[in-house]
């Protein structure tokens, strides 16, 4: 009887590890092959973005490179050098932030899209539930201080604006990994421009 109640609790002991062990797989899964499959989803993303089939999505250059080289001939940049915006909503203000300015925004953002989490895990955000201006409030941010994908698409915006902006790995924090963000991540960022300060 002892003997047979000995194998029973082995018997629940390895079920429980194995348990264990495809919930621990399943998890490391989901993050596997993460460089590629952010690559890939951001060439989703820029093909969507040169259909234009709304005709409101916009490609941004990095500000910090150059459309044209010395001669004035256009370069060629991969999609990773570029910011993908598609317009929500569009402000009132006539005014773009420049790279000096301080702006207050609404913000939220979100990993690229996977089987746990359809929307992408939202890893950072200034409001909770749905955006609605009139009571959030916002967060302020020098326009130089923050990510490339981040200054680039805010220094396009106008007050009241807002946008769903695809940041390639490159423009955000590339090869680092910053708390909940994986090294290589593309981050998505609902962003409502609601004042600059010059």
């Amino acid at each position: 009887m002892k003997y047979l109640k000995l194998i029973s609790l082995i018997c629940i002991a390895t079920i429980g590890c194995l348990f264990i062990s495809c919930e621990e797989t399943a998890e490391v899964d989901e993050y596997a092959n993460w460089q590629e499959r952010n690559i890939e989803f951001i060439d989703s993303i820029a093909k969507v973005a040169e259909v234009n089939a709304d005709g409101k999505w916009l490609k941004l250059l990095s500000f910090k490179l150059n459309k044209e080289d010395v001669n004035g001939e256009l370069k060629e940049w991969g999609n990773e050098n570029y910011v993908y915006c598609h317009i929500e909503s569009e402000g009132t203000g006539t005014q773009h932030p420049l790279f000096t300015d301080t702006v207050s925004v609404n913000y939220r953002g979100r990993l690229m899209p996977t089987e746990s989490y359809p929307d992408g895990y939202v890893f950072d955000q200034s409001y909770k539930g749905a955006l609605a201006p009139d009571i959030n409030v916002p967060a302020k941010f020098n326009v130089g201080g923050v990510i490339v994908g981040w200054s680039t698409a805010l220094q396009q915006m106008v007050t009241g604006d807002v946008w769903r902006v695809y940041i390639p790995a490159d423009l955000g924090y590339g090869s680092k990994k910053q708390t909940e963000i994986p090294a290589h991540s593309a981050l998505i960022f609902d962003i409502n421009l609601v004042k600059i300060t010059h």
